[in-house]
């Protein structure tokens, strides 16, 4: 008897499933329509965190006791408050911390002579000549390139960005091919 059951449960799970869908795309689309300018973010457990203030396609930014942090909108999920980060207040705070511990460390070490390492800290990219409101300008085997704050880190070795050797190459010969074409 237990055979006969075992089709009938499979439709009944998969009728489940097929009725499931549309209701998680339904809490998807009004979790996505509440993520817009001004409105309140709370954490997982229902402390307001912040205050979105700027949504850009999927990412999300997200004023933080006067900070910000941007996170994709499938990092929020729908609570009873409105729109939850996927992480209590306490760690996000972290997470922020830490990253402005990471911008100042950069900042301290992007300074004109500094050595420029590809991400695995293996190779020397370039030396940083100058700073400019743009970002860093570096010295490389390839001529001048301006690279964005952004694209550095701190690493063990010292001032590093986060590509690799290759990736750096092709993005500098690209950078400059468009330039000559355009």
């Amino acid at each position: 008897m237990p055979r006969s059951f075992t089709p009938t449960a499979a439709l009944c799970l998969a009728g489940a499933l097929a009725l499931a869908a549309p209701v998680a795309h339904a809490q998807e689309a009004a979790l996505a329509a509440s993520l817009v300018v001004g409105t309140r973010v709370y954490d997982q457990n229902g402390e307001q965190v912040g205050e979105i203030a700027k949504v850009s396609g999927d990412r999300v930014a997200v004023s933080i006791d006067g900070n910000g942090l941007v996170v994709p909108k499938n990092a929020f999920v729908k609570s009873a408050k409105g729109p939850a980060l996927k992480a209590p207040k306490a760690k996000i705070v972290a997470v922020l911390r830490q990253a402005e511990a990471d911008a100042a460390a950069v900042d301290g070490a992007l300074k004109p002579g500094a050595e420029v390492r590809s991400a695995d800290g293996a190779t020397v990219l370039g030396k940083v000549m100058a700073m400019a409101p743009q970002g860093a300008i570096l010295t490389t085997s390839e001529g001048n390139i301006t690279m964005p704050r952004a694209a550095f880190f701190l690493s063990a070795r010292g001032l590093a960005m986060k590509v690799d050797e290759k990736q750096f190459l092709a993005g500098v010969r690209a950078a400059r091919a468009q330039k000559k074409g355009g």
